[in-house]
């Protein structure tokens, strides 16, 4: 009988023990709290960086692809092609991060009708910034005639974040055959250059 109440006594000390093991003190809650704030208050900013980071680019991406489809598809058809802004799907109209459409535009009147056919309808959703054109006489629109040839101008097309960051703009550079080319950073300080060589700016 001694030996039993002996060996329950060292069990419920031994459970004890280990409850009081496993506890956290106020302390130690304290440190993991004040921890976890530091940590999520340096990496919320970076998190939000990759993200824009990655919607400028993916942006910027699917736009690249519309002017080259639209290219290609003036050569094959033998017909004039326009792309604009578009915030419906359907005409030129709105900015350009809201969306564009790609069509054949056989009297170049920059409107679907007649005969034209949408051949892309892009809509970029959030894109944590805006897409400008800047070209000759600041036309909002691209007509590419059937030899593949941007009509009346060249230019390009700046992506820039909300926060104006200029790191994290991007540039496509179209020239008057209708070929597009990337900015690139090349002098590594972290921010890509325009075709003059000046880097690009949000401001």
């Amino acid at each position: 009988m001694i030996t039993g109440r002996r060996g329950q006594t060292e069990n419920c000390l031994a459970n004890n023990g280990a409850e009081m093991q496993s506890g956290v003190t106020l302390t130690e809650l304290l440190f993991a709290m004040s921890l976890s704030a530091i940590l999520l208050g340096i990496s919320a900013p970076g998190l939000q960086h990759i993200v824009v980071k990655q919607q400028g680019e993916t942006a910027m991406n699917t736009l690249a692809k519309a002017i080259s489809s639209g290219r290609t598809a003036a050569i094959r058809s033998g017909v004039t092609v326009t792309i604009c802004r578009s915030s419906d799907g359907n005409s030129c109209s709105g900015s350009w991060e809201q969306g564009l459409i790609v069509f054949s535009d056989r009297n170049a009147d920059r409107k679907i009708n007649q005969s034209d056919q949408l051949l892309q309808q892009v809509q970029f959703g959030e894109i944590g910034g805006t897409i400008r054109w800047r070209a000759f006489q600041n036309r909002q629109y691209l007509q590419i005639n059937p030899r593949g040839q941007i009509m009346y101008q060249n230019g390009n097309f700046t992506y820039c974040p909300h926060s104006k960051a200029a790191e994290l703009a991007h540039q496509i550079l179209v020239n008057g055959t209708g070929r597009i080319r990337f900015a690139r950073d090349l002098d590594g300080d972290g921010i890509r250059e325009d075709s003059s060589g000046s880097p690009l700016s949000c401001q």
